[in-house]
């Protein structure tokens, strides 16, 4: 995906923050990028749409109601309606083509994918992998539906000349790193961080997290880093992902390899800037872009020390990211801008 002003043309919900809640460390809280740091997918409930118009957003709206309520025939009818009047929205066209396939309309429903891709082949192919960022795909992932999917996404491939077996790798990887970790707010809303569940949790995201990062260090030694060019825009963020759940040294190990990627397109500038405060915050030193949050000793949530605040902003919106009191109105307090 692209800028945070690209993201104003698609339907999706209000930017959820997904946190990293590690029991194995100091409480920090920070995005785990499962996707582009300020321009993610969100699964139901609309906040900006492709076209202002009043019958496309209430269209919009219905169709998503009764997506929700598992009513396929209606949500496909105000998906066209609503096309009728503008389709600028890869969001909105893969959850037609959801509606089409529930409904059995197999055809329909892989024409709607083909008219996804064309109008952004990142967001159509974030929606249906990102378990997180489109829950409403969840129970169709591992149907027919992923059959017709991969084919239309397998045309667009090859016209990308995306490196297929790589793409398959990196796919799986970011899968298993995912899974696990979707299943973190739901645990410790119900057990809690001191349970037992939590632990057992956390000790096999760990243990994923391990095998993940030979197999990403494999596959850089063979491709130097496996970016856009080669498996496409959202999976040339994956070995950056696992890189970043691995312990600072790690990090660190690959930061200069992960700079010239973002440097020459091959992944998102968002997400290195995220890894560079990541770094810095660990070593006690002071963040650059402001992409950490840590919780006060009253619970109250605040940014880690940021070097040079008064230019904050500004290093965000060089690396793509939007201004910091936006930002923490994601994580639900209240940034003041500093006056020094």
């Amino acid at each position: 995906m692209g800028s945070q002003q690209k993201n104003l043309d698609y339907e999706s919900g209000p930017m959820i923050p997904q946190l990293n809640k590690s029991p194995m460390k100091t409480f920090v809280w920070v995005i785990t990028a499962t996707f582009c740091l300020g321009c993610c997918v969100t699964g139901f409930g609309q906040a900006r749409y492709a076209t202002a118009d009043t019958a496309y957003v209430k269209s919009v709206e219905k169709a998503l109601t009764y997506l929700q309520q598992s009513q396929c025939q209606p949500c496909l009818n105000a998906y066209k309606k609503a096309f009728m009047i503008a389709q600028k929205s890869a969001l909105s066209t893969m959850r037609a083509a959801l509606c089409a396939y529930q409904c059995k309309q197999s055809e329909l429903a892989k024409t709607y994918i083909q008219q996804a891709v064309n109008i952004d082949y990142s967001i159509a192919e974030e929606t249906w992998i990102d378990y997180q960022a489109a829950p409403e795909f969840n129970l169709v992932r591992s149907s027919s539906m992923k059959e017709l999917v991969r084919e239309v996404f397998a045309q667009k491939d090859a016209q990308l000349g995306i490196n297929p077996s790589l793409k398959s790798q990196l796919q799986a990887i970011y899968v298993t790193d995912q899974q696990p970790r979707s299943r973190v707010d739901s645990v410790m809303r119900v057990y809690g961080q001191n349970s037992t569940q939590w632990q057992h949790l956390w000790q096999g995201i760990h243990q994923v997290d391990s095998i993940n990062l030979r197999k990403v260090e494999q596959l850089i030694q063979q491709y130097g880093y496996p970016g856009k060019s080669l498996v496409g825009a959202k999976l040339g963020n994956t070995a950056w992902l696992i890189i970043q759940h691995s312990p600072v040294a790690i990090q660190e190990k690959y930061l200069p390899i992960l700079q010239r990627a973002a440097d020459q397109g091959e992944m998102q500038k968002t997400n290195m800037a995220l890894l560079i405060d990541r770094i810095r915050v660990y070593k006690g030193q002071k963040q650059l872009y402001g992409t950490q949050v840590k919780m006060e000793a009253n619970g109250q949530k605040a940014f880690d020390a940021i070097e040079d605040e008064k230019n904050v902003n500004k290093r965000r919106a060089e690396v793509g990211l939007g201004p910091l009191e936006e930002y923490a109105k994601q994580f639900g307090f209240e940034y003041k801008p500093t006056s020094n």
